[in-house]
């Protein structure tokens, strides 16, 4: 309880962003349940702390983990900031409490990671896995099936499998699950990691016969029938019948510990308290780095020819973003070997706490053009993100990177992590550049539009 006290005064954006997900989010509805299993686990043990001196080897890499958070901070790597926060409550207890008392709670700290609102990272790799999976099974039944990317096509119709289709939070319950059931049972560790195996096993194909059983349903009633619609219950049902089997095999598989004898409570001893008191200046001296640089964060008025490039007399990006603001921003047209390109250069100051490379959906392309198709584009040696877009009947090219020190990408990932190098290098300026070109009739004139591109390119070097 002391260390949640803790993160709630030095972390309270992280705070709030993680209640937001548990009472907004479907995926993550299961949060705070798991922080009162946690607390309870941590405060029903059989048994009291045994006396230790501390661990100084954990207060070194809570130190190490707090330079990390302040890194992320600056380069704002959601992801990170909020796996972090628990991996400080592990470093911290170790630190205090000593490797020997941590194996004790490491269960009930590690269900802390699974309420963590950022799984959707590996929700892709699931999903893929998915799709290919029930394909596969259609195939072998006899249903006539053919897969694209996500999406699984049948006679009766096409089945996206989305992120909520991955079957995540199908394993995070699962794992959950089987954490709990490994700390109330006291299994022995390799009984724990047949557990975890298990119920990950388990949530995995439990999630494909659910899709599967849709599947077929649509390929026998049509795409209209009720369960189709409500499949989120239809996947909870078969989830619990899967888990069902879980409890059944367990007691074949796994051997339990003897149980753990009373010990009598000792009092901290002063060596322990001297460490409390490091592992919460630690913990503040974190949150207060990127807190202070926000604040010496320098004024960048915008220059007269960036404004006069921003506020051209009834001209409008073709397309718009739904970044957070930039620091600067520029946006002017060009017409090039017969074609007229515009450009948005969008300029962020990682010091700036309001400014953010990515947007909340990381969508750079607006939601009232379509994407018509998706060209496999290399430009002076460095690849892009081409697209085709259709809206207010007019077609265009358009491309888009990202620029985070000498670094050119389309990858969010990519130029989030090259900020870091860029921060350690005093360079705090991240750049979204969007280039677009109108089609002609055919739609052929790519060859101008990447011409643009490479000079651009080449006038940033």
């Amino acid at each position: 309880m002391a260390l949640i006290a803790i993160f709630s005064v030095f972390y309270p954006l992280q705070i709030h962003e993680y209640w937001d997900a548990w009472m907004n989010s479907h995926s993550y509805s299961h949060g705070s349940l798991l922080l009162l299993v946690s607390l309870f686990l941590i405060g029903s043990k059989p048994y009291a702390v045994e006396g230790s001196r501390g661990n100084i080897g954990f207060l070194l890499l809570l130190a190490g983990l707090t330079l990390a958070y302040a890194l992320a901070s600056l380069a704002k790597i959601e992801v990170v900031l909020r796996f972090l926060m628990p991996c400080f409550m592990i470093a911290a207890t170790g630190a205090v409490f000593g490797y020997r008392n941590l194996k004790k709670f490491l269960i009930p700290l590690l269900l802390l990671f699974f309420t963590v609102p950022s799984w959707s990272i590996v929700s892709p790799i699931f999903q893929a896995i998915a799709a290919n999976a029930v394909a596969t099974i259609s195939m072998l039944i006899g249903i006539p099936t053919y897969i694209e990317g996500n999406s699984v096509a049948i006679p009766n119709g096409t089945f996206l499998v989305a992120e909520g289709c991955s079957g995540v939070r199908y394993i995070l319950v699962a794992l959950s699950i089987a954490l709990i059931n490994s700390e109330l049972s006291q299994f022995k560790t390799r009984s724990q990691v047949i557990s975890l195996t298990l119920a990950f096993a388990l949530a995995i194909v439990a999630n494909w016969v659910r899709i599967e059983v849709i599947v077929l349903y649509a390929h026998q009633y049509g795409m209209s029938h009720p369960i189709i619609a409500d499949h989120n219950s239809l996947g909870w049902i078969v989830f619990a019948v899967f888990m069902l089997f879980y409890f059944l095999l367990l007691p074949y598989i796994t051997t339990q510990e003897n149980k753990e004898q009373a010990i009598t409570p000792q009092p901290l001893q002063a060596r322990q308290k001297w460490l409390a008191l490091a592992t919460v200046a630690v913990l503040a001296m974190a949150a207060a780095i990127p807190a202070y640089l926000y604040q010496q964060a320098p004024i960048n008025p915008v220059s007269q020819e960036d404004n006069q490039l921003s506020n051209q007399a009834g001209n409008q990006p073709i397309v718009m973003h739904n970044f957070t603001p930039p620091t600067q921003e520029q946006y002017r047209q060009e017409l090039v070997q017969g074609s007229r390109h515009t450009l948005m250069l969008l300029e962020y100051d990682m010091r700036d706490q309001n400014a953010d490379i990515t947007d909340t959906e990381n969508r750079p392309v607006s939601k009232k053009y379509r994407i018509k198709e998706e060209i496999t584009d290399k430009v002076a040696d460095h690849a892009l993100k081409t697209f085709i877009l259709t809206g207010n009947g007019k077609q265009y090219y358009y491309s888009f990177w990202y620029q985070s020190g000498e670094l050119l990408t389309t990858s969010l990932t990519k130029v989030k992590l090259a900020s870091v190098t860029s921060l350690l290098k005093g360079n705090f300026i991240n750049r979204a550049y969007f280039v677009a070109t109108e089609c002609d009739n055919a739609c052929t004139n790519l060859a101008p539009h990447q011409g643009f591109i490479k000079q651009l390119m080449t006038e940033k070097q």
